[in-house]
């Protein structure tokens, strides 16, 4: 009856947006005329810098807090098992727990770049999704990218509702999930009811499953989140101007 009730609800947001593409989209850059005559380079950097400092932060208090718990929990948890994890298992075995979460997500990928006109690569993505799990063993190995060279298009709802000229709307952070905006928190509701592992029962099974994920794919990337914060004069804003940035790069793709 929840999930239900979430798809509804979910219906009717992105119904909104649909017929009111610009309810969320964000244009209050100010216009330099002399930047014109200069180089295209130059002025898409300019405009990408901008754009990332431009974001309406409107619940920024909410967002610091949830900025300091994410924080706290990293250092105090997440970090400390995710090293444990990476001293005590083998780094075949972590990429092989990665290969096949990557796998498990074909639903996700593969509905989006349908959402987005893109046939072909949605059609790449099944070609990769039966091979690996085939040949690739349920998809811990990545035949279909290592051997027979196809590439996977890792496209999610939020880049779909980008695509269709949806603005980003306010920038929100999430509890643990850490940055997001309103049009990607949007996207995750939607990707919630394509991915497989959310239909495990019990629900705290399912839970431990994401978590271990989770962990399995910090232990790759240990060390990153700290030298962000360090070479950055207030951590905060550098993460969110990332963040937006790297989603409007992931959107042009």
């Amino acid at each position: 009856m929840g999930k239900k009730y979430c798809f509804s609800v979910l219906v009717i947001v992105l119904s909104v947006f649909i017929l009111n593409p610009n309810i969320f989209a964000q244009d209050n850059r100010t216009r330099i005329p002399v930047l014109d005559e200069l180089d295209e380079d130059f002025l898409e950097n300019y405009e990408d810098i901008i754009e990332s400092q431009s974001i309406a932060d409107p619940i920024y208090y909410f967002n610091y807090v949830m900025y300091s718990f994410n924080d706290f929990l990293y250092f105090a948890a997440i970090k400390p098992i995710a090293t444990g994890y990476k001293a005590i298992v083998p780094i075949p075995v972590r990429k092989g727990v990665n290969n096949f979460f990557h796998n498990l997500f074909f639903p996700v990928r593969f509905a989006n770049n349908l959402l987005q006109g893109k046939i072909m690569d949605a059609g790449t993505e099944i070609e990769i999704f039966l091979i690996n799990s085939t040949i690739g063993v349920l998809g811990f190995g990545q035949v279909a990218q290592n051997e027979f060279g196809l590439r996977t298009s890792n496209e999610d709802l939020g880049q779909t509702l980008g695509s269709y000229s949806i603005g980003n709307g306010f920038y929100l952070v999430l509890p643990i999930l850490g940055p997001s905006t309103l049009r990607d928190t949007v996207g995750l509701v939607g990707d919630y009811f394509l991915t497989p592992v959310n239909y495990v029962e019990p629900w705290e099974l399912s839970t431990g499953i994401k978590a271990y994920d989770s962990i399995n794919a910090m232990s790759f990337r240990l060390g990153d989140y700290e030298a962000l914060k360090e070479s950055a004069l207030d951590p905060y804003v550098a993460i969110r101007n990332a963040y937006i940035q790297t989603r409007k790069e992931k959107i042009k793709e």
